[in-house]
């Protein structure tokens, strides 16, 4: 007898957590560099000379916050957003002295630079929040401010989904390595996990023959499929497979929908379920 289903999939909250604090470190790490780097890209020498108070002040906050990261990243993190967003400002404000410009102007360049930084590095969000926000700039610097402003909505709400599919990706890689030292301890032996449509796929085969194949999909669905097993033996296993990954790796498992196969093989403790527990294909 055989059997397959689909089940979700979430982290234990402590385990959730510890993986949050460390993205928030990563982006802390992330937003320094971005304020140093934009520190050095001041060259013009009218920009400095305005600049200069607000700019030390800055760098010395930008200091302190480094020192912070690893013990409040939470609070560094906000603090950080906040002295980011205040350097493009000032720098804005600066170059808009310096050229010219309208104080409104600056504000929308400097919201459209603050949106591109936040984009990160990697994905296709992240991308499309990045191209907004350089067209944004661009558009700004021309006088459009109405239409610049739209894109900067568009790009932020971008920079969201990028980080949840972050969270998401990271979140898929805790369960799947759990996955892979479940069922090796179980004696699999387990192939490499492959990328998939979109989904992670993992397989696993026992010397009788029996396997074990999983799918996990990044909105947190798993499907398997156990075959080659005698009776409930099957159900069994799966229970091992679930019991392991959340006592071991933080992994809690919602209630199953299994759909039995190969009813020829079922025994009596099989055909003695109520109607409903199981369904043959």
């Amino acid at each position: 007898m055989s059997m397959s289903g689909e089940q979700r999939l979430e982290l234990e909250r402590q385990r959730l957590e510890t993986l949050r604090l460390g993205q928030v470190r990563e982006e802390c790490t992330a937003i320094v560099s971005a304020c140093e780097a934009m520190l050095a890209d001041v060259r013009n020498v009218a920009v400095q000379q305005i600049a200069a108070p607000s700019l030390r002040r800055s760098l010395e906050q930008l200091r302190t916050f480094r020192d912070q990261i690893q013990a409040s990243p939470d609070a560094t993190r906000i603090g950080l957003l906040q002295l980011s967003s205040r350097m493009h400002e000032e720098i804005a404000m600066a170059e808009g002295k310096a050229e010219a410009w309208s104080q409104r102007q600056a504000e929308v360049i400097a919201r459209a630079r603050e949106a591109g930084q936040l984009a990160g590095a990697n994905g296709d969000s992240a991308a499309t929040a990045r191209s907004l926000s350089q067209q944004a700039e661009a558009i700004a610097k021309r006088g459009d401010l109405t239409s610049a402003e739209t894109l900067i909505e568009r790009a932020h709400a971008a920079v969201a989904t990028a980080a949840k599919a972050n969270l998401d990706e990271i979140v898929r890689r805790e369960v799947v390595k759990g996955l892979v030292r479940t069922l090796k301890d179980m004696g699999f032996v387990v192939t490499s996990p492959q990328l998939d449509d979109g989904k992670v796929v993992l397989e696993g085969r026992l010397a009788s023959g029996r396997q074990a194949r999983f799918e996990v999909f990044l909105d947190g669905r798993m499907q398997f499929d156990l075959d080659g097993y005698e009776d409930r033996t099957c159900a069994q296993e799966m229970e091992k497979v679930e019991t392991a990954l959340r006592d071991r790796f933080g992994v809690r498992l919602g209630p199953k929908q299994v759909e039995w196969k190969n009813p020829d093989r079922m025994g009596k403790t099989a055909r003695d379920l109520p109607p409903g527990e199981h369904r043959s294909k």
